[in-house]
């Protein structure tokens, strides 16, 4: 015993179960939910961060003056995207599991773009990053198409290389 506190070894200490009663799980499966909650929104902000890191550095190679940051409001209202360059407005998404975006993140970002084109950059742990895109984004012939197409984010680098670029060492 140190400094009078028995030390919580297996078969002593407390028993939770026995000293909660019936309420240990609920009240285990909330704090478990909360960190997991925790967890997710700061793995959805380091993957923003990273985002923003990479188009910064693309900008910077191409010789732009364009720099982005996060959309810190997000979080206080809503429409809002992540990040916004001038012309897109981006909204990332970073999960654990799955294979393909979810209707909802695309309707978000469509939603909260208004005149700018909606950009969905979103990846699963172990996947590339995809970038799901307007077709219009593509060739301004689709702009009256409602479907999207995705592409992986090296490629949206390499199409913004090509379009938006130009436009901005003009503007």
């Amino acid at each position: 015993m140190e400094g009078g506190v028995a030390p919580l070894e297996e078969g002593h200490g407390v028993d939770f179960a026995k000293a909660m009663g019936p309420l240990w799980p609920r009240i285990f499966f909330q704090l478990r939910y909360y960190r997991e909650m925790a967890d997710s929104r700061n793995k959805g902000a380091a993957f923003e961060r990273d985002i923003v890191k990479r188009l910064n550095g693309f900008f910077e190679e191409q010789g732009v003056a364009t720099r982005c940051k996060r959309n810190l409001d997000q979080y206080q209202a809503k429409n809002l995207c992540d990040i916004t360059i001038p012309g897109y407005a981006i909204e990332c998404k970073a999960y654990k599991d799955g294979w393909w975006f979810q209707k909802a993140w695309w309707e978000q970002v469509c939603s909260a773009a208004g005149d700018d084109i909606p950009a969905l950059v979103w990846k699963f742990n172990n996947k590339p990053i995809r970038v799901t895109l307007p077709m219009g984004a593509f060739n301004p012939n689709y702009a009256d198409l409602e479907g999207c197409a995705v592409i992986p984010f090296d490629d949206w680098l390499d199409i913004l290389a090509k379009d938006w670029i130009p436009e901005q060492k003009a503007a």
